[in-house]
């Protein structure tokens, strides 16, 4: 796999950060899909970062796919989406967690 985007953090705060990584398959054999990708917000609780949302297309339960996983939820949700569909999702999924939570309203706006 070729490494486009290896971990990039963005700091939306102090306490809530987006982590990006991209990576572009070499050969049909490597990857199911041409693109293997992650989008992970996680959120600084005063001891450790939490993942409260990820949204990704690696292989989960042998299967390929776009997916999200929520904070405490055990099930994932199969949605088909591309890398920067996937973006613009996790802000919106984040952004509810965050309130609902850990009541913090004013990060990602």
């Amino acid at each position: 796999m070729n490494v486009l985007m290896d971990n990039i953090s963005i700091f939306y705060s102090q306490n809530v950060r987006l982590i990006k990584s991209l990576m572009k398959r070499e050969f049909p054999e490597e990857y199911p899909e041409v693109f293997k990708w992650k989008v992970q917000m996680l959120y600084f609780d005063g001891k450790a970062w939490i993942e409260i949302c990820r949204i990704d297309n690696y292989l989960h339960q042998q299967q390929a796919g776009s997916h999200i996983h929520e904070y405490k939820k055990e099930q994932v949700a199969w949605v088909p989406l591309t890398f920067q569909e996937a973006e613009k999702l996790i802000k919106e999924k984040s952004m509810k967690i965050l309130k609902e939570k850990f009541n913090q309203i004013r990060y990602l706006r």
